[in-house]
Order: structure tokens, then C-alpha cells, then sequence
């Protein structure tokens, strides 16, 4: 918090003083009485309720495909070592990439931001699954089938428990990536999104608002973050990795 403090009365006297120039840098304190002005701003909220609404229906598919995927991949020594050269290389491959086939196929539409936050979000839950279900502890296993757990049972209580943790920190990377494509795309398309609310500021040369809505989608980020992980440690309140975090 003192770093954030700072940094904001930095910039305060750096613009104040006339070190950068006042059209381009306004101060802190000009960039704050607008993000407040933009609370009561409709194209604002518009904006955030299209940019989370495809993350969501984004998210949801992900979900859907990277965890049933990843756990077959993970699941078998062959499928892993077959799959995993491919994935790593595929997933290095920049998803905006793809942006104009899927501009071709959807056009500038809600469904081609939906497109591009799966192709953001899907690589690092699926991965990180499949490296749970690989690195099972095969001591956990033996000893499961001393006991006669097998099947379902041994799913559950043995596989998915150690699979939690890594699908954590990829629903953690993946919702993250994801929110950020789904901003930037508006940004860079136009449509409905945060993203094109920033660009309406930058086309009026509204230098406060511009910055007020950066300023909006780094305290979105950080609800989002401070989010997933509340949910990480409830989930894995059981966990090691768990112990001794402040609730």
C-alpha cells in the first residue's frame, strides 16, 4: 500500500509541476475526480457488464472442455507424453493470432470476444490439469488399492484431491488471461466492452477519462484475483499449501 501511495503522489508532483506535459499526463487528483464521474456513467457500466459477460460464458466453456481434457491426457504415462510436446507448443502460439478467422467466421460480435477469451483461457487450465493428474502420488495410488478403493471412488478421493491445486492456479492464470482479452478485444474491434469505453475516451481526447478507465479495469483485475483466490482457499482449505493464510 505504501508503494501504490508513492507512486500516486509521484505522479501528483510530476504533473503538477509541469515535468510531463499536463494534456497527456493529467494529475492524479484530475484522474480521480473523473473515475468518480464515471461511476455515474452509463457507457461505463454498459462496458464492464459486456466485457464480464463474455468473460463468464468464456470461463464456462473452458471449464467445460480443460478439466474433463486435461484429467484424460494426465491420466495415462502414454497420452501424457504424447500430448504434452504439442500443447506446449501450441499454447506459446499468441491467441490474438486467430483474431482474423474468427473476425471472418463471427464478425465484430459478442461471440468472437467469447471466441478469443477461450482461446486465452483454455491452454493454461488444461495444462496445468494434465500435470496434476500426472503427478498423483503413486504412493496415494498403491495404497488405494490395498484398501480396495478403485475406480470412482479412487477418482475422487485420491486423483481429484491431488488435481485440486493445480487446477487452482490454472482457473487463477486462465480467468486472469481470459479477462484480458476480453477487455482487449473490444479495444481493438470496437463492439460492445470496457474496452471500447477506453477507446470512445481516447477518440475525444478525454485524457482524465482515459486514464479513469484504465484505472477501472486494473481494480477489476484485482477484484477478479483477490476473487479466485478467496475461492482457492476455501476450496483447499484442507490443503498444505493452505495452512496458516489469513482467512
Amino acid at each position: 500500500m505504501a508503494v501504490v501511495i508513492g507512486a500516486v503522489l509521484v505522479w501528483e508532483l510530476t504533473a503538477r509541476s509541469g515535468l510531463l506535459p499536463p494534456e497527456d499526463f493529467p494529475a492524479a487528483t484530475t484522474i480521480s475526480r473523473a473515475f468518480l464521474a464515471d461511476l455515474r456513467s452509463a457507457e461505463l457500466w454498459d462496458g464492464i457488464r459486456a466485457s464480464l459477460e463474455a468473460w463468464g460464458i468464456g470461463m464456462l466453456i473452458v471449464v467445460a472442455i480443460a478439466l474433463p481434457a486435461g484429467m484424460l491426457l494426465g491420466a495415462s504415462v502414454i497420452t501424457y507424453r504424447l500430448s504434452y510436446l504439442t500443447l506446449e507448443f501450441i499454447r506459446t502460439l499468441p491467441g490474438i493470432a486467430a483474431l482474423p478467422i474468427l473476425m471472418f467466421t463471427y464478425g465484430v460480435s459478442q461471440q468472437l470476444v467469447v471466441a478469443l477469451v477461450v482461446l486465452a483461457g483454455l491452454w493454461p487450465l488444461l495444462i496445468q490439469t494434465m500435470y496434476g493428474m500426472h503427478d498423483v502420488d503413486p504412493i496415494a495410488i498403491a495404497s488405494a488399492k490395498v484398501y480396495g478403493v478403485r475406480g470412482w471412488r479412487r477418482f475422487l478421493l485420491v486423483d481429484l484431491r491431488s488435481c485440486l491445486p493445480y487446477i487452482a492456479t490454472g482457473l487463477r492464470v486462465s480467468g486472469t488471461f481470459a479477462l484480458i482479452f476480453a477487455i482487449a478485444a473490444s479495444l481493438i474491434i470496437g463492439g460492445q466492452g470496457l474496452g471500447d469505453a477506453m477507446a470512445q475516451a481516447a477518440r475525444i481526447g478525454d485524457r482524465p477519462l482515459l486514464y479513469a478507465r484504465v484505472l477501472t479495469c486494473g481494480l477489476l483485475g484485482l477484484c477478479l484475483t483477490l476473487g479466485l483466490a478467496a475461492l482457492e482457499r476455501r476450496a483447499l482449505r484442507w490443503h498444505s499449501s493452505q495452512r496458516g493464510v489469513v482467512q
